[in-house]
Order: structure tokens, then sequence, then C-alpha cells
């Protein structure tokens, strides 16, 4: 409850201050940096300390969902993503860092081992997530209206003699909601749909599939409770371990049906 007030009460003064979601996104990359220099310090202080930076990062993100002014078009949720998923990667390079301080031999191998395994999950998610393509004919000419000119006019076909035109299929606009539903696919927590999708208090299988799913949150806490408890090395186990549990479990129950 307290938690909830203090996100509505932040995001309500950054949009006072004209602060925008794209604002707040380069503040998380900001903030994930610098828990990457402390994560590449290789002691329990640096561990802890970046801990406490990755938790800011995602408050930053819920302040984010809780803004309600700027648009939400496709190219700022686009924008978002991608900053979402560069300051994990600048988080992957710090715990890399401070494993190869400590002495891990291999420390850049289990990292690269890390964000293969994290392509491939997000590789299978959004693929899984993707709307399928859509295709509008070309309408169909009424009796007595004029074909449009140029070459859209030469493709557009005509009703046979004694042949009744239909009528054209309506085309959809595309909208910001299905690359919202591709970013959280990829593990883009609270992309900056308000939350809208996420029922005030989830079921247990709800929960279940969003552990299971391994989205950001879930890896920046395994990475927390790793580097703090043991070290980077063990954080990275954790993460591929992850990322294949993520993926197992989307071949054996798919969870992209349920986000659409």
């Amino acid at each position: 409850m307290a938690e909830g007030i203090v996100v509505r009460a932040t995001a309500r003064m950054l949009e006072r201050r004209y602060v925008t979601r794209s604002g707040v996104t380069r503040v998380g990359v900001v903030v994930a940096a610098i828990a990457a220099v402390w994560f590449s310090r290789a002691d329990v202080t640096g561990a802890i300390v970046g801990s406490l930076f990755l938790g800011l990062v995602l408050f930053c993100d819920t302040v984010r969902s809780r803004m309600r002014s700027h648009r939400r078009d496709v190219l700022t949720l686009w924008t978002i993503s991608m900053a979402v998923q560069f300051r994990e990667y600048v988080v992957y390079v710090g715990l890399a860092f401070g494993a190869a301080a400590a002495g891990h031999s291999g420390a850049w191998g289990w990292a690269a081992g890390a964000l293969i395994a994290l392509a491939l999950r997000d590789a299978l998610l959004v693929a899984r997530a993707a709307p399928p393509a859509r295709w509008a004919p070309h309408p169909l000419v009424l009796p007595g209206q004029r074909r449009p000119g140029g070459l859209q006019g030469a493709s557009v076909p005509r009703p046979r003699d004694g042949e009744r035109p239909e009528a054209p299929e309506p085309e959809r606009p595309v909208d910001a909601d299905h690359a919202a539903q591709i970013a959280r696919a990829a593990g883009t927590p609270d992309i900056g749909d308000g939350g809208t999708d996420v029922p005030a208090s989830p079921s247990l299988v709800l929960l279940t599939r969003r552990v299971m799913a391994f989205e950001q949150p879930t890896r920046f806490l395994v990475i927390a409770v790793a580097a703090t408890t043991w070290d980077a090395r063990i954080a990275f186990i954790g993460l591929i371990v992850g990322c294949v549990v993520a993926i197992t479990g989307e071949l054996v129950d798919p969870s992209s049906e349920v986000r659409r």
C-alpha cells in the first residue's frame, strides 16, 4: 500500500516536471551502469550496493508504468525496449569484470553463455508473442465510383458483368499494443501499458507463469541473490538455468497465448 502511494506520488511529480517515459528509462540505464561499476568490485560490499541499485532500476520501471501522460506509440515502446535490454547487458559486463578480478577463470565465457541463453529465450518468446501478419485486399470499385488514378488504380480489380462486388474489408491500423506484447515477451517489465494486463491480485498460476517466463525483474533478483551470497559466476549459471527453464516452459505450455 505504502509502496503504491510512493510510486504514484513519484510518477505525478515527474509528470509535473515534464519528464517523459523515455527520460525515466534513461535514468534507469544510468542507474544500471552504476550498479555494474559496483558489481565489478568483486566483494560483498560491491555486491550489496549493486543489488540496491538494481532495485532502484526496477523502481524506475514501476514509476514509468504509472505515468499517465505522454504518448505510447510504437517508436517510444521500441526505444524503451532497446534501452531496457542495453542496461542488462551493462550489468552483465560489470559482473564479468568482477568475476575476472576475483580470479575466476572463464568469467567472460560464462557471461557469453548467459547472453546466448538470454538471446534464445527472447527469440522464442518474441516469436510466439508476435501477432500474425495482416493482409488487406484492394477494395473493389462499386458501380458509379471512379477508379483511383496512377498505378494504384491499375491494380484495383473491376467486378465482372453480372457479378456483385464484395464490400472492401476494412484494414485495422497497427497500434502500440502489439509492440507492448512483444516487449513484454522479451522480458521488458512494465513497458508503458500502465500495468493493465496484470490484475490487482494475481493468481498463483499467473505468478508461476511470470516466474517461469524469467523476465527481467526475476533475472535481476537472481543476480542480486547470487552475487551477494556467492559470486558472479554463480549468477551467470543461474541466468543460464533460468533461461533454459523459460524456453522449456514455453515449449511445453506456451504462455504467449495467455498474453494475447
